[in-house]
């Protein structure tokens, strides 16, 4: 119990900068058990350590003006997706260790004839946080590629990239031969893997179940729906590393183009770029300190 009571009689500051060393769901833990940390938790030095150093880059680039008069509501804002570079990117922090996340929209992404209404037709979606979506009326050659560069991401963290996308009930055609994935930072060696993609709302357990295969694995993945009520097909996975690394490109592909099959009825949000593990507790919600 004395050296619980250490903790207590330990100067603000001096906490301070004990807990700007850790991670934010650490220092919201540690301020539960004692009252010292627990203001200390206020202060700006805590927080602006668990903020991207191009926090204020992010903040100029918002499609809306944020409201935040200290350090800590500034991170609780960018928790929440913020739409950056005229709406055609979404950027947040991870809550429980302030990783970066993004998603890249439609818009941002290469698909091919995406511009021709013939073969895509570009729609709103009250359930999307961008203004529209791509909708595929019908092609033979289905490519959708996106790239960020590894410089806007955190350091030192895997990555997973995910194509986000919808199914309409009338879909057809994304069944008939299998789609290539593919992430790739730089000229290194790529993930690629293939994968079903079923669409036909006739066939059992449509939307739900893809087989996906890798030079290295073969493994049958669940087509997850998100909590935002898309779904999300997993391209692969990378490793972002130092910060002073050089910024490269991560490119992301998704592509059917061997069977020139005809295919309709998907609508693409985009790719997103997440932590492929998160870390600490799902519930942790730095708004309750």
């Amino acid at each position: 119990m004395e050296g619980l009571n250490y903790f207590n009689e330990l100067p603000e500051e001096c906490v301070s900068a004990i807990l700007s060393l850790t991670s934010p769901l650490d220092a919201c833990r540690s301020s539960l058990v004692f009252s010292t940390f627990r203001s200390a938790m206020e202060s700006d030095m805590v927080w602006d350590s668990f903020l991207p150093y191009d926090c204020s880059d992010m903040v100029s680039r918002s499609l809306t003006p944020l409201n935040f008069s200290s350090k800590k509501q500034l991170f609780q804002c960018l928790c929440n997706p913020l739409l950056i570079d005229a709406g055609k990117l979404s950027f947040n922090l991870e809550k429980s260790s302030g990783k970066k996340s993004y998603l890249l929209s439609a818009r941002a992404l290469s698909i091919t004839w995406s511009n021709d209404p013939i073969y895509w037709c570009w729609v709103h979606m009250t359930e999307s946080r961008f203004s529209e979506v791509a909708a595929l009326r019908t092609t033979n050659w289905l490519e959708i590629e996106g790239k960020i560069k590894t410089g806007m991401l955190s350091s030192n963290t895997k990555y997973g990239a995910y194509l986000v996308i919808k199914i309409r009930n009338n879909a057809y055609g994304l069944d008939s031969e299998k789609a290539e994935l593919s992430v790739q930072v730089g000229d290194g060696q790529a993930w690629t893997g293939s994968t079903y993609l079923f669409g036909n709302p006739d066939r059992k357990n449509n939307v739900e179940h893809l087989r996906s295969s890798s030079r290295l694995i073969e493994v049958e993945q669940i087509l997850r729906e998100r909590e935002d009520g898309w779904m999300e097909i997993e391209l692969g996975e990378f490793f972002n590393g130092e910060l002073g690394d050089v910024d490269q490109d991560v490119k992301m592909s998704f592509k059917e183009v061997k069977s020139y099959h005809l295919k309709g009825g998907l609508i693409v949000e985009g790719i997103e770029e997440i932590l492929s593990t998160v870390p600490g507790n799902p519930s942790f919600n730095p708004a309750s300190f």
